[in-house]
């Protein structure tokens, strides 16, 4: 005699798979490592730094690398891959003129919320910026900007 399985259980166990299939338990960096160094770093202020590691560097640099609900939302798929729209790890190659342009476009972003993006965040809570990180990267990004000709 054949079971019938419902249909909702059988979408969420293949959802499963899914997310287990998807998944990496290796880290890209060792535990409590930061991807930049001082020589490396792209503000002159740690906060700010800090605040790029933990919300940006996953998806925006080559040191770290993005989980699978990165890979999978929207956005990303969007970017086609966030590190080649902006990659922190290539930030002193820049010149002054890309990084005015990158400076502009992360002060825009971040005040209209979409950066980090929601369908991110909504996995990834420590992602998430508070009200003072958003202000410090706004600060940051409007004083280092370098008007452009």
């Amino acid at each position: 005699m054949m079971m019938k399985v419902s249909l909702p259980i059988a979408w969420l166990f293949g959802l499963a798979v899914l997310i287990v299939g998807c998944s990496s338990s290796q880290e890209t960096t060792a535990p409590g490592a930061t991807v930049s160094s001082s020589a490396n770093a792209v503000s002159t202020d740690p906060q700010v730094n800090a605040i790029l590691e933990s919300s940006c560097y996953k998806c925006h640099s080559t040191g770290g690398s993005a989980p699978w609900y990165a890979v999978v939302s929207p956005t990303h798929l969007a970017a086609n891959s966030a590190s080649s729209v902006l990659n922190f790890s290539d930030w002193q190659t820049y010149d002054a003129q890309k990084r005015s342009a990158e400076l502009k476009s992360i002060e825009h972003s971040v005040s209209a919320g979409a950066m980090p993006p929601a369908d991110y965040t909504l996995f990834d809570r420590s992602a998430r910026l508070t009200e003072d990180q958003k202000q410090a990267l706004l600060k940051w990004a409007s004083q280092s900007a370098v008007p452009t000709h």
